[in-house]
């Protein structure tokens, strides 16, 4: 629809298009006699701006979005173009209805404002990155919980460009990159774990779970990704796995040829004593490198199915003993007698603490007893 108005007159409509009437109510009888004023009709909050741009000096064109009130007495939310006509105090307009499209507009705005605040109730880092054609990590898109896992002032994202590469640990960026590379090429999703450098210089470690989103115009992939923070369950793994070694320091500096196993396989060992290592003459590398850590490997295969059997757990199920013979590195026979104790592990499962001792002598004396 389209209308003339004059600007030195209060923005007096002169003349119009039979839209322009219809929708205002006013006949077009009446507009020719200067009836009807565009001030009159713009929304009160907009006409001031809408007033400055159409009596802009030195400005031929105007465009402009305002609310303007239709015969029904409702603002309707029009886009306007303006041709400011030359020598005269005068403007054509073409105004569009534009509600539907701007109503749309502030519907997806405002879901999408409802997901961004549910986004950042999620204790993990969300996050959108561009892979740029150069291999660099543009972060489009951080939740709360992201940039302040990175360290990143929300006022400081929102006003600059943030790598993500920035932020990965020296000792990590060749696997991540590689990570993200694979996932380019395979389409399939990144599952790592990798340490983050955050501004203040605290190191932490997350797990990351990505992939492809989609594309943008460039062809460059835009990855959704999750970053979550495990820094408290890598520092109680690596506090376990250096108590671990201290016991298992510990336990190969035990007195006695000491060993332990799992209850299921109880002849395929985990840790042995030095003494253990003394008392069948193979190094730890040949034993558990060459043999697997299986003490059936130093038995003859008539020996074996006799250690087996002979492996007799006591009734209260705490535990096990057995005699059956092994050969040393040397070749010399033992007959051993093996006495364990059954324990629970932490994740349930069984295991035995054992020793060997050395019977051979004893079962020998015991042989020439009887013979006599």
């Amino acid at each position: 629809m389209c209308c003339e108005i004059d600007k030195s007159e209060n923005l007096k409509v002169v003349s119009s298009d039979s839209h322009f009437s219809d929708f205002t109510g006013v006949h077009p009888s009446k507009i020719k006699q200067g009836k009807l004023f565009l001030n009159d009709i713009i929304n009160p909050r907009d006409r001031e701006d809408v007033r400055r741009a159409i009596c802009k000096k030195d400005s031929p064109y105007v465009y402009l979005d305002f609310y303007i009130r239709n015969k029904d007495e409702e603002y309707v939310f029009v886009h306007c173009t303006g041709n400011n006509i030359e020598g005269t105090t005068r403007c054509r307009l073409t105004l569009v209805d534009v509600s539907r499209s701007q109503k749309r507009s502030e519907e997806l705005k405002n879901r999408a404002d409802i997901m961004n605040e549910l986004i950042d109730l999620v204790n993990a880092g969300v996050c959108l990155f561009k892979v740029t054609s150069d291999m660099q990590f543009e972060a489009i898109y951080m939740n709360k919980a992201c940039y302040e896992m990175f360290g990143v002032a929300k006022s400081a994202y929102k006003t600059r460009s943030y790598r993500i590469g920035e932020f990965i640990h020296e000792e990590d960026k060749s696997a991540v990159f590689q990570a993200v590379g694979k996932a380019m090429a395979t389409k399939k999703p990144i599952d790592a774990e990798l340490r983050i450098k955050a501004h203040g210089g605290a190191v932490r470690w997350c797990k990351l779970g990505a992939s492809i989103h989609h594309y943008d115009d460039d062809g460059c992939p835009i990855f959704h990704a999750i970053f979550s923070d495990i820094t408290d369950v890598k520092m109680a793994e690596e506090d376990a796995d250096e108590e671990r070694d201290l016991l298992v320091k510990l336990f190969k500096n035990l007195p006695g040829p000491l060993f332990t196993a799992d209850f299921d396989a109880p002849f395929i060992l985990d840790v042995v004593s030095s003494d253990f290592m003394k008392l069948i003459g193979y190094s730890r590398k040949e034993f558990f490198e060459s043999y697997g850590g299986d003490l059936t490997k130093l038995m003859t295969e008539k020996e074996i199915p006799v250690a087996r059997h002979s492996l007799v757990v006591s009734s209260d199920g705490k535990n096990a003993k057995a005699t059956y013979s092994i050969r040393t590195k040397s070749g010399k026979h033992l007959i051993v007698q093996d006495r364990r104790r059954i324990v629970e592990r932490d994740d349930g499962h069984l295991a035995s603490i054992g020793i060997l001792r050395d019977v051979t002598e004893k079962a020998k004396r015991k042989f020439e007893t009887l013979d006599i």
